[in-house]
């Protein structure tokens, strides 16, 4: 099992829940027990107290801890900074009674331990913070509710990852992604969503899709072959599933809702659409919104529900199937679908940008929207330049290789 990502639930878990020895879990995980000390102490997890074989207690001491202050073999070894066996010997060795089962039993209802175990995805450590119960006498309890224990797999991964709302807006729009740019595969028993980029604001559209259902991960990727990018991605609860199958056209109940409709359209078009400031005439402003892809069939219904709604959209093919781009040839073709009239334009951003989660186009957006009153070029052009260039010197081949927050 070499290879397996070490986290700080995962060895919590082996060592304190589990009470394996620092050996036994480097074993486990093919790492060596050099390693796993060394993790631990990064992770800052504490070493169990050693076994002291010179230690020795009161029984007086011992009768007052284990019977009048009701502490367990545990917190009393915790008081001496030794292992439960230490106190338990010294009880042998007075032939002190240990307390019959059920003494002392914390009742802790079912469905608690399914919500903070289950749902919130809490450790038995975290929960024994929460609880003020001890974590392994936790683990006996979910064992007798016949509670599952989390797999490696599970403890490998990021603990915030809640389960689909099944909320009809979130899922267009998580579809609208799916169909553009992103794309999610099964990842031990996650969902993973992802996509490379150039551009930071990717990082920031993804993180702003999935922050009440999971977390973010970049790190960069780097390339002999093409340009280097950022590789983003996120761990969602397999209740995503959904995700799995790349949408080949829009689902007959997205097209039937024009509000699901503009939701689906604002994610896709946080992938794949722009929004232009152009030069018309000499020097008279035309706003342009534009959807430029290889998804023929997506653009179609997309043409066609607009039309139905009111817009004006215009259908233009580009065959490049076979022609040599930057990264090799086309294995599609082209086509574009572009909204030039100004009211239709302006009527399309008022409609996505309550939506949107693209920075860089909720800015454009903004801007259109707060000029929409200007007619001469030279008046509104300096500050679209200016967002442009921002935008160009945010780009990984321009910008500093750090990761963006």
């Amino acid at each position: 099992m070499r290879g397996v990502q070490l986290t700080k639930e995962m060895l919590e878990e082996l060592y304190w829940n589990q009470g394996l020895s620092v050996s036994k879990i480097g074993n486990l995980l093919g790492y060596h027990g050099t390693n796993i000390h060394l993790w631990m102490k990064k992770f800052g997890i504490k070493r169990r107290p050693e076994y002291k074989k010179h230690l020795k207690i009161q029984k007086e001491i011992l009768e007052n801890f284990y019977w009048k202050k009701g502490l367990s073999l545990e917190e009393i070894g915790k008081m001496f900074n030794c292992q439960n066996s230490n106190i338990f010997y010294w009880m042998r060795k007075y032939k002190m009674r240990t307390k019959p089962v059920g003494y002392n039993e914390i009742k802790i209802p079912r469905e608690v331990l399914e919500d903070m175990y289950l749902k919130q995805k809490l450790s038995t450590l975290e929960m024994e913070k929460k609880l003020g119960i001890d974590s392994r006498l936790i683990r006996k309890k979910l064992k007798k509710a016949g509670i599952p224990m989390r797999s490696l797999s599970e403890a490998g991964t990021k603990k915030f990852k809640k389960p689909f709302s099944g909320s009809l807006e979130d899922k267009a729009y998580f579809l609208g992604l799916r169909t553009g740019d992103f794309y999610a595969k099964m990842q031990h028993l996650s969902v993973r969503m992802q996509t490379t980029s150039t551009h930071p604001a990717q990082i920031k559209l993804l993180r702003n899709a999935v922050k009440k259902y999971g977390e973010t991960h970049t790190y960069l990727s780097k390339s002999k072959v093409r340009q280097d990018e950022w590789f983003i991605y996120a761990d969602l609860d397999k209740s995503f599933d959904f995700l799995l199958k790349k949408p080949q056209e829009i689902p007959k109940w997205i097209l039937e809702d024009e509000n699901l409709f503009y939701t689906f359209l604002c994610a896709y078009s946080d992938c794949e659409g722009t929004f232009n400031v152009v030069k018309s005439h000499e020097r008279f402003v035309r706003f342009i919104f534009r959807l430029k892809t290889g998804d023929k069939r997506v653009l179609e219904q997309i043409k066609a529900k607009l039309e139905e709604i009111g817009y004006s959209p215009r259908f233009y093919y580009y065959p490049r199937k076979g022609l040599k781009g930057m990264y090799g040839p086309f294995n599609t073709d082209i086509h574009d679908l572009t909204l030039y009239r100004k009211r239709e334009v302006l009527y399309l951003i008022n409609k996505m940008l309550p939506l949107s989660k693209h920075p860089e186009k909720i800015n454009k957006m903004r801007y259109i929207q707060e000029n929409q009153e200007v007619n001469h070029w030279l008046t509104i052009m300096p500050g679209w330049k200016k967002i442009e260039r921002k935008i160009s010197a945010g780009l990984l081949k321009t910008a500093p290789t750090k990761l963006v927050e």
